[in-house]
């Protein structure tokens, strides 16, 4: 595995395809992918162009042909985190980038005029978790619903509130997350009860707390993060 950060996007490659699920505005849904794109973006480019333009025209100008998932976020990439965490064997990494200006409370209705294609907001949660482990399909739906629940975890401790309502905030009405298997241990449940479900949502909160404090970690070390998967 290999992770590249920069001002203008996050990639992480991997050596062979690996298994995805996400819900990504390119490439979304289930699948097997070499490479995870966060291209930051501005509101006016993601309005004048379709998700699939954006994310295929950074693919060309890497001149990279490969199978990737594509994530969009105009939040600040020098706030991202990369958060990892292992125990008995189980590796985890979580990949965080967070702006809440598109904050909003998920179980309180709003006036919208969207009709379905894709859109954009600046507010923008993205998670890329990405394990050593091999996720069983229905822990790989499982493990969305953790990621989410850390991340509503985390914007309830952070009091972040709907920019519609000024309820407690439960996510941004624009949110990605992306779960990336490993090929180890079979692991079937990703709950609360279970040490991977644990580990996962701890790096996950962990992330988003600090992205949206706008903590800067200097001491990340990628390289070695990276050596910490053999794939």
């Amino acid at each position: 595995m290999n992770i590249e950060h920069t001002e203008k996007y996050i990639s992480v490659f991997f050596s062979s395809p690996r298994r995805v699920v996400s819900s990504a505005v390119f490439g979304g849904g289930s699948l097997k992918a070499d490479a995870i794109i966060n291209l930051r973006t501005t509101s006016g480019e993601a309005h004048r162009h379709k998700p699939d333009t954006l994310i295929n025209n950074f693919l060309k100008s890497k001149r990279l042909n490969t199978r990737a998932v594509g994530l969009l976020t105009a939040a600040p990439l020098e706030y991202a985190q990369f958060v990892y965490t292992e125990e008995q064997g189980i590796k985890v990494l979580s990949i965080v980038t967070a702006g809440v200006s598109n904050a909003l409370n998920i179980a309180q209705r709003s006036f919208t005029d969207f009709t379905g294609e894709c859109g954009f907001e600046n507010g923008t949660i993205n998670i890329i978790t990405v394990t050593n482990a091999y996720l069983l399909n229905d822990c790989m739906v499982s493990s969305v619903i953790t990621n989410t629940e850390a991340k509503s975890a985390a914007l309830f401790d952070l009091k972040v509130k709907s920019v519609i309502t000024g309820k407690q905030a439960t996510g941004t009405g624009t949110d990605s997350v992306v779960i990336v298997s490993g090929d180890r241990m079979n692991i079937k449940y990703a709950g609360g009860h279970t040490l991977f479900g644990q580990l996962m949502a701890g790096a996950v909160y962990t992330g988003v707390k600090n992205a949206l404090n706008k903590q800067i970690d200097k001491n990340i070390d990628l390289d070695r993060i990276c050596c910490n998967f053999d794939f």
